[in-house]
């Protein structure tokens, strides 16, 4: 792939915290535009886990700004200046997908009680949170609620809560009412989330869903509509399309086959592009899928093992780009499993501990982003310059 400065692609560093920051380079490993802010930060005092630090995600909107997660507490919007366009106080986490009329749909997490076999379970429930282009709430979905309307996906919740309570790995509502229950309800947030999450075995985090992607197509045969989503759920290894208004399943796909997912996406032929952590085997892999007859079309062994975080996503050419995120490194492949194209990001540690992946996820942006942007990015960009470094790697030609 010829290296000319056009393709573009953003990322925010893990370990950039106390003042995470997030960068546009190009192909040819250079710096484009940042942006950084504190806005929102767990207090260092705290010793906050990784999970918790910095920018969990970002996103780059149509006019330059951007979208930043800080985990588990708000959504900033960003100018291309870094200066606050507003903050939604919701527990944000992982992915965020920017709807056909500017709302934003952005995944949440909070307490809810469930029934399982035998008694209660405190889970902490994932939904779709749907914020106007102003950043006000608009709806939330619940996923628990949605997905537990097909019966395999309920009896597949159901069993993993089951696993999790025969290894004694409990998460009882009526034992963690006094802490985590307020006069409204049940408390969210990160601290919450945090509490629930340091329990041994993370007993009440069996979705963690982990993608986002709203639909705008119909599928051919009729599995899904545009304007559903897509999500990847990785403690289930299943990955699923979801009506939010009928509150109901479209389509389903993963336990079994999959491990640890991360990022599928539907493709102009209907059929669906995943990356497959590959948890359970020490492999990580991408994958095509047809949905319709449930069948693998296409899989590529990466022959590397991203145990967490990561993605793969389809380049505008057929090529596609690989988030190697434990390792710090962006790849492209054509589909042959040829390497094409790689960048290494190395991130200077701001605070005592490294994070469990250099960056969440690398994102393809269009060259016309730039215009968007501008050039009034000076301190973030300086701030990003003295604390990460990107490396274009050489090709490595695959003997398989």
């Amino acid at each position: 792939m010829p290296l000319s400065g056009d393709r573009l692609f953003l990322l925010s560093p893990s370990a950039s915290y106390p003042r995470p920051f997030a960068c546009v380079i190009d192909d040819q490993a250079r710096l484009v535009h940042a942006w950084s802010s504190p806005i929102g930060q767990p207090d260092i005092e705290t010793s906050p886990p990784s999970y918790l630090r910095g920018w969990n995600h970002v996103e780059l909107g149509p006019d330059g700004s951007l979208y930043a997660m800080v985990p588990l507490h708000a959504l900033l919007k960003l100018a291309p200046d870094s200066t606050l366009t507003w903050r939604a106080d919701v527990p944000v986490h992982h992915d965020l997908d920017i709807g056909p009329t500017g709302e934003i749909y952005v995944l949440t997490e909070e307490p809810r009680p469930v029934s399982c076999t035998g008694g209660r379970h405190l889970l902490l429930d994932n939904s779709v949170t749907v914020l106007g282009p102003d950043g006000q709430l608009r709806n939330a979905h619940s996923l628990y609620e949605i997905l537990t309307t097909d019966p395999a996906l309920a009896a597949l919740i159901t069993e993993a809560i089951d696993r999790h309570r025969a290894a004694g790995r409990n998460a009882d509502p009526a034992a963690l009412a006094p802490r985590l229950e307020g006069p409204n309800g049940w408390l969210r947030g990160r601290d919450v989330s945090r509490f629930l999450r340091a329990r041994p075995g993370s007993p009440s985090d069996v979705l963690h869903t982990n993608t986002l992607e709203i639909l705008t197509t119909d599928h051919p045969a009729g599995l899904w509509s545009a304007g559903n989503v897509l999500v990847s759920l990785r403690n289930l290894d299943l990955i699923a399309v979801v009506d939010l208004d009928a509150r109901r399943v479209r389509w389903w796909w993963g336990p079994g086959e999959l491990s640890g997912q991360h990022q599928p996406s539907v493709q102009p032929d209907a059929t669906v592009l995943v990356f497959d952590n590959g948890r359970a085997h020490g492999r990580s892999r991408v994958l095509q899928v047809e949905p319709l007859t449930r069948t693998v079309l296409w899989q590529h062994d990466l022959g590397l093992f991203c145990e967490m975080a990561g993605g793969c996503e389809r380049l505008p050419d057929g090529t596609i780009l690989i988030s190697d995120a434990q390792a710090g490194r962006g790849l492209i492949i054509d589909h042959q499993g040829q390497e094409q194209w790689s960048v290494q990001v190395t991130t200077q540690a701001t605070v005592e501990g490294r994070s469990r992946a250099e960056f969440y996820r690398l994102a393809s942006l269009s060259p016309s982003a730039a215009t968007g942007m501008g050039d009034s990015d000076r301190p973030a960009r300086s701030l990003a310059a003295a604390k990460v470094a990107f490396r274009l790697g050489k090709p490595v030609r695959s003997t398989l």
